[in-house]
């Protein structure tokens, strides 16, 4: 019972996260202590990826406490929306590389983004079949390809 409670209060806090980011709300602010300036100058593909690191480091806490489902699934469904967005971005540094390489590094990093959304989507199914005891490594999972896609998709590596 107290499972059924914790993931109908969880679908409700995603449901009114995603009614809440289609009116434009604090789903996709900038974190207060960031300079406007800056934020203004940030790529879009920049932007999303700092809502999928906000993400990971809610459900870094969230996933190894059961009574946190509800945070978890929020967590998930604006990274897996951030992740959708950014699919169809192109990373600044593609620019950079000849027209042949072009083309197979903006392959690479949908793929990469496509398996990124994957693991989001597994850890949501987990979360919601209550499988608690797979949480922690299905987030290890997805830690785990953070460093190697920004060392692959970003200048600053």
């Amino acid at each position: 019972m107290r499972l059924r409670s914790t993931l109908i209060l969880g679908l409700a806090a995603a449901t009114l996260a995603i009614g809440l980011s289609r009116v434009g709300t604090a789903a996709h602010a900038s974190p207060p202590t960031q300079d406007p300036e800056e934020h203004e100058s940030e790529t879009e593909l920049a932007q999303q990826m700092e809502i999928v690191e906000d993400g990971l480091r809610t459900l870094r806490r969230s996933v190894r406490n059961p009574e946190k489902t509800a945070d978890s699934l929020t967590a998930v469904i604006a990274c897996e929306r951030a992740i959708m967005a950014c699919k169809g971005e192109v990373p600044s540094m593609a620019a950079k590389l000849p027209e042949a390489e072009r083309k197979v590094f903006v392959t690479a990093f949908r793929l990469e983004m496509v398996n990124l959304l994957e693991k989001f989507l597994a850890l949501e199914k987990a979360l919601l079949e209550g499988r608690n005891d797979d949480l922690r490594d299905l987030y290890k999972a997805l830690k785990a390809l953070e460093d190697p896609a920004h060392e692959r998709f970003t200048e600053d590596g």
